[in-house]
């Protein structure tokens, strides 16, 4: 196709709103003729293919500036010895009408054409209407016209629709040239949702372009075998490809076997997007949202890639049904038939507006042992992205290898490969190849891979925290949200990561093995669930420093941060039996934990400050824990020129009140977790939402919420309480605690 003269158009700014549809268009009263349109940026283009006055099939070249009713040039192309040239053939208008005026009956037409031409001394004026049904099947993505860059002047344009079987149809035509170069088109028919299928081209044959209506006569001229994978892949030949041989009549046949780009825009397609990988069939929400579930960003991490670093995913055969979850990574207190190793998948929300939005990428939290993007609450999905695409975002929700398979060190796995040549860290791996096909990929679902904003709670705050330090994570995200996550300074070393994985070893009988990484790679997932504590290891490949650190050094990302904790964090964490419940308990508890430094501790946190011991010893440990870090973490990012917002969560359920604000209680505001919220925590939650996606956006948290929300600054360490009531700014929240802490070496 003439890309030079399609690529000088496409400078063209045009501000009208076109009416004109792309698609297939015949006239009901004129057989084997249509007109196929397309666009590409502010462009209309296509063809017209029809036949000469001899009956061959010859097609004509139109391109326009996308107006309301357009009007080109038709251009007959020939391919010559030198190369594809163009002249003039005629004139075409479109001009889009709610009736014919040859007064013809056209039921059922769900828009009307009228298509105003010359072809030499023919004139004619026809009345046009879709050729195809307006149910699009996902492997819609994959339509439109598609050339060789480095052989133009030829090209397939590919329809797809669902028959009146539901089965994926696609209409393909080839337009090439016969042996005396004279543009021709020939036709195939496709079924199913294969990317790669063998065609058979056929060729009509009518008396002329103006010629009574009579059933058009065709013979096979050909065959060719197609793939086509993503739209996007512009270079890549085993994506995009065709091998294809027609003779049109007794002329030398037409071969060519080439990588093949796309030449028109992607297309939106209700319920359906090209991944790198292929296209994916998702589900169409009440509200209009659309949710693409259970995505592979990895390739499966078992047999020889168990404790690899993730693997990209290869081109699939087929679509992918992307409308059932996946299942969770392994791990304990969840049914066997619930989880896989085979778990590194995604989740995708996305709005009914066409975009590009923000996307926002959650982490989910669990100790980096449990929990995942599917983990259901209340009989439904906790993270359930649609609160947040129904805001116009784009929310994508990922599962990380957890536990041993997720986070273990072990000494037979170091230089083993060269993407992760230390080992541990695993989890992160995963996340920042989620983070990698977020980029590649999210344009195709509406998102704008350069406003990606992460965003994780608990372990998913902690994970968030240790990505802005992660050099591999790099410019895969833009600004970054931390929910009740530790920035934290003192990281495990990949020393101490080894001798629990020699723990490990000992313990899953593989001590003794000659081959010790093939004993842990032919284990049960099951044999390698722990209850002990797994996480993140400054191994000097992934984390090269700790987390706090980065931030205080000015060495993490230098991007926008959104970081608080609820009020009363621990609540939740430490079971009732844990807690003292006397003076005397609380002092020989804190004198336990902290032998060198009980006396201020206690005269930090005196009793008569508190109206229980529980309530002191849950304050202690909020503000060792949580707060401090938090604290610490805002000011050092801020410190270093970046805008940092701070809050604390101080929402109390009804139902709950002994857990006050406890952790976790803004995962379930945030996503609307629980049913039939009151009030005052649905007023809590919408602010949640509106702040982040605020935040998101790139304006001020809370705007919209009209939430006043000062940046964090050093000097004046600003904090806004979040809940249904009052929203309040604090000033320096728990400064002299933290102050007392920080004298101890904790941040």
């Amino acid at each position: 196709m003439s890309r030079l003269l399609l690529a000088a158009l496409l400078l063209i700014s045009l501000p009208l709103r076109a009416e004109v549809e792309a698609g297939l268009w015949y006239d009901r009263y004129r057989n084997g003729h249509g007109l196929d349109l397309h666009r590409a940026g502010p462009l209309l283009f296509g063809t017209f293919y029809t036949f000469t006055g001899t009956g061959a099939s010859e097609w004509l070249w139109l391109q326009s500036e996308d107006l309301d009713a357009p009007s080109s040039a038709l251009t007959r192309f020939r391919q010559a010895p030198g190369g594809v040239a163009g002249s003039p053939a005629g004139q075409i208008s479109l001009t889009p009408t709610s009736s014919c005026a040859d007064g013809l009956p056209r039921e059922g037409a769900p828009s009307l054409l009228r298509m105003d031409f010359n072809i030499g001394n023919y004139a004619a004026s026809w009345c046009l209407e879709p050729l195809l049904p307006p149910d699009r099947p996902a492997m819609d993505v994959l339509s439109g016209v598609w050339y060789a860059a480095d052989d133009s002047g030829w090209g397939i344009a590919t329809h797809a629709f669902r028959g009146a079987n539901g089965v994926t149809t696609q209409f393909r035509l080839l337009y090439a040239y016969d042996g005396d170069g004279n543009p021709r088109w020939s036709f195939a028919i496709d079924n199913g949702d294969a990317l790669t299928q063998q065609q058979t081209w056929y060729l009509a044959f009518v008396e002329c372009t103006g010629c009574p209506i009579s059933p058009p006569l065709t013979h096979a001229i050909g065959t060719s075998t197609l793939t086509l994978t993503e739209p996007l892949a512009t270079a890549d030949g085993l994506r995009n490809r065709i091998d294809v041989s027609v003779q049109f009549e007794s002329s030398a046949p037409f071969q060519r076997e080439r990588t093949l780009s796309l030449l028109s825009d992607p297309l939106r397609v209700r319920a359906g997007a090209a991944t790198r990988e292929g296209p994916v069939a998702g589900a169409i929400l009440a509200d209009g949202i659309e949710v693409f579930r259970n995505i592979p960003y990895a390739q499966p991490p078992t047999g020889a890639l168990r404790w690899r670093a993730p693997q990209t995913p290869a081109p699939r055969s087929e679509l992918r049904s992307a409308q059932s979850f996946g299942l969770a990574c392994p791990q304990r207190n969840l049914a066997q038939e619930n989880q896989s190793e085979d778990c590194l998948q995604l989740n995708v929300w996305r709005p009914p507006a066409p975009g590009p939005h923000p996307v926002m990428v959650w982490i989910h939290g669990g100790g980096f042992i449990e929990g995942s993007a599917v983990q259901q609450y209340e009989g439904r999905t906790l993270y359930d992205g649609a609160v947040l695409a129904a805001r116009n975002t784009v929310f994508v929700s990922l599962n990380y290898r957890l536990g041993a398979l997720g986070f273990m060190a072990q000494r037979d796995l170091l230089g083993e490969s060269p993407d992760q040549p230390q080992s541990g860290n695993y989890g992160l791996l995963d996340q920042i190849a989620a983070l990698q096909w977020v980029h590649d990929n999210i344009a195709a679902f509406g998102g704008d891979p350069d406003r990606v904003t992460l965003f994780g709670e608990s372990a998913g705050g902690i994970s968030t925290c240790a990505l802005l330090a992660a050099p591999a994570a790099r410019g895969l995200f833009h600004r970054a949200i931390i929910q009740s996550g530790i920035c934290d300074w003192q990281l495990r070393t990949l020393e101490q990561g080894l001798q629990q994985g020699d723990l490990t070893v000992t313990a899953v009988g593989c001590e003794a093995a000659a081959d010790r990484a093939s004993c842990l790679r032919g284990l049960a997932a099951s044999d390698l669930v722990f209850g002990e504590a797994w996480g993140p290891l400054q191994d000097g490949f992934v984390l090269t420093q700790s987390p706090g650190r980065a931030l205080a050094e000015g060495t993490a990302a230098q991007l926008p941060l959104l970081i608080g904790v609820t009020d009363d964090e621990s609540s939740s964490l430490v079971p009732s039996a844990q807690q003292p419940t006397t003076a005397t308990e609380y002092q020989t508890t804190v004198q336990t934990l902290f032998p060198t430094i009980s006396a201020q501790v206690l005269q930090q946190y005196p009793l008569a400050n508190y109206p229980s011991p529980e309530r002191a010893w849950l304050d202690l440990l909020d503000d060792r824990w949580f707060t401090c870090t938090a604290r610490r973490a805002a000011a050092d990012h801020a410190a270093n020129g970046n805008a940092v917002y701070h809050y604390v969560l101080s929402e109390i359920l009804p139902d709950m009140p002994t857990l006050e604000s406890f952790h976790g209680l803004d995962v379930l505001l945030l996503f609307a977790a629980r049913n039939d919220p009151g009030g005052s925590e649905f007023r809590a939650g919408e602010r949640l939402r509106g702040a982040w996606v605020d935040f998101a956006y790139g304006r001020e948290p809370g705007l919209n919420e009209r939430l006043l929300w000062p940046p964090y600054q050093v000097g004046s360490r600003q904090s806004l309480e979040i809940n249904g009531g009052n929203s309040n700014i604090i000033d320096d929240y728990h400064g002299a605690a933290c102050q007392f802490w920080a004298q101890f070496g904790t941040p």
